[in-house]
């Protein structure tokens, strides 16, 4: 950039800068993300309805392709829940009681693996929600998936949780 260009430049910048700090620009750039989350979870026209308190929308995922144990799924989801190929991957789209994300999910995933013998492995959400819970679901599910792949058993997971979360220390 050339010394002659540089004040047009600045002044330019300093008057972006001005705009990106201003409420409207953070109001229209968290609706336009917002809308983002709408569009890809499938919801044109906006989101549905929320759920009733003590009830949780959610997502569960599992990617093995071809896996004959979707066929037992298919044919008898988890009441609340309905298989959804569209994405191309299975996945299971669910209302389920549970008073927070993760007491759900638990609960939904327990029936499927008992009754199916699947683990699902992702977790997503139906639109805006409890990033952070979701989040966290997501990497528990990863664990439980992965973890026996690499050695890992379910109490060994438990453990590291306990012990990295400082559950094991006194008056914890």
């Amino acid at each position: 950039m050339s010394e002659r260009d540089r004040p047009r430049v600045e002044a330019a910048l300093e008057g972006f800068f001005e705009m990106a700090g201003s409420w409207e620009f953070e109001l229209a750039w968290k609706l336009c993300w917002l809308e983002k989350d709408f569009a890809d979870a499938g919801w044109r026209g906006g989101p549905p309805a929320p759920p009733p308190p003590g009830w949780q929308r959610f997502t569960l995922v599992h990617g093995g392709d071809g896996d004959p144990r979707h066929d037992t799924l298919r044919a008898r989801p988890p009441q609340g829940c309905v298989v959804d190929e569209s994405e191309g991957c299975f996945t299971l789209r669910c209302e389920r009681p549970g008073g927070r994300l993760l007491d759900a999910v638990a609960a939904t995933c327990a029936e499927i693996r008992d009754e199916h013998g699947l683990l699902m492995s992702g977790l997503g959400a139906d639109g805006p929600g409890d990033r952070g819970a979701l989040n966290v679901g997501r990497l528990l599910l990863m664990a439980a998936d992965r973890g026996p792949h690499v050695g890992y058993s379910v109490d060994d997971l438990a453990r590291f949780l306990r012990t990295a979360g400082g559950a094991d220390d006194a008056g914890a």
